[in-house]
């Protein structure tokens, strides 16, 4: 849009993009379409601004502030993008760990530290909420580890899945939890779970993936009750646990069309719930190659990345492992 259209035209553009996306706040609106960034790139704004306004929208951005500053770090980064490869703008190509990295070390690396870790957090949370995409951001400043989700927002999000309003987007909402909090599986695994892949020995839970990345995965026992709920009085065992219209192009969007329709004050992605089931297991001390395997890695580099926000280990206390002291008999 050319920076100098009337304020009718930014009026029915506003209108537009309120339409389209029903749930957006109005006052984040006429911010997103008013925005203009402070960059001399004109044709790198204009091949890109259609593909921000749109993502901008879909993150429904709740304040002047929040909005500001989603448009500011997504518009420069779409238009690095753009300008250096030149790929088709859709939310998986744009928002990969390779770009966001790249963009941090070229177009911000003479800034802070504090910055940087606002930029990469932004970005992150972007790719995770639209695509799924696994993702993690640059570690917090000063050494800080910052936990996923905190006691309070893992009971917010049970909360949330008891509170809808049918047994069916109930346990939609359990099969979320259990399978991506639970077992860290992702969007694409969730949307393939049957209800005969989820088996039961003594105390147990284990989830049985399938497809390429087939494996058997135990469920953590803070998460394996509100699976369990999910297949409760479920007689039809070939049926999938996430029930939904099939999307042939991109099954997983099931998830995201739940999610949008059926807000939760924390959201719940599958991308988020798996970090934070690697983070837990990282800080328990869970052997990499079991973690690799459980998790579905082909290769240990996407792995390692994450005990960057791991919790900081003194190695005194490995001294004995170190030295190669026999454990006690």
């Amino acid at each position: 849009m050319n920076p100098n259209h009337r304020l009718s035209d930014i009026v029915a553009e506003t209108a537009e993009l309120l339409a389209a996306n029903p749930r957006l706040p109005e006052l984040a609106a006429p911010i997103i379409v008013k925005f203009r960034p402070n960059s001399a790139m004109a044709g790198a704004w204009a091949a890109t601004r259609s593909f921000t306004v749109e993502t901008a929208a879909l993150m429904l951005p709740h304040s002047f502030d929040v909005t500001r500053r989603l448009m500011t770090m997504s518009a420069s980064f779409h238009m690095w993008v753009w300008a250096r490869t030149g790929t088709e703008l859709t939310i998986p190509r744009v928002y990969t760990q390779s770009n966001i990295d790249r963009f941090l070390s070229t177009i911000h690396k003479n800034r802070s530290e504090g910055h940087r870790w606002g930029v990469s957090r932004q970005l992150v949370k972007i790719g995770r909420e639209l695509a799924d995409a696994d993702l993690i951001a640059i570690s917090a400043p000063h050494g800080m580890v910052r936990s996923p989700f905190t006691t309070k927002q893992i009971a917010s999000m049970h909360s949330w899945a008891n509170s809808l309003t049918t047994v069916k987007k109930r346990q939609n909402a359990q099969a979320l939890l259990g399978l991506a909090g639970g077992a860290g599986l992702t969007a694409a695994e969730i949307v393939e779970v049957r209800v005969s892949d989820i088996q039961r020995d003594g105390d147990v839970v284990f989830v049985d993936v399938v497809g390429k990345r087939a494996r058997r995965v135990p469920v953590r026992h803070a998460w394996a009750r509100v699976l369990l709920r999910s297949i409760d009085g479920r007689t039809d065992t070939d049926q999938r646990l996430f029930r939904g219209p099939r999307i042939a192009e991109y099954p997983p969007r099931i998830i995201q069309s739940f999610l949008t329709d059926h807000p939760a004050p924390v959201r719940p992605t599958p991308a988020a719930l798996r970090a934070a089931w690697l983070l837990h297991h990282i800080n328990n001390n869970v052997p990499l190659p079991v973690l690799r395997d459980v998790a579905g890695f082909d290769h240990y580099t996407t792995l390692v990345r994450y005990y960057e926000h791991a919790n900081v280990l003194d190695a005194a206390d490995f001294t004995a492992q170190l030295v190669g002291a026999e454990a006690a008999r």
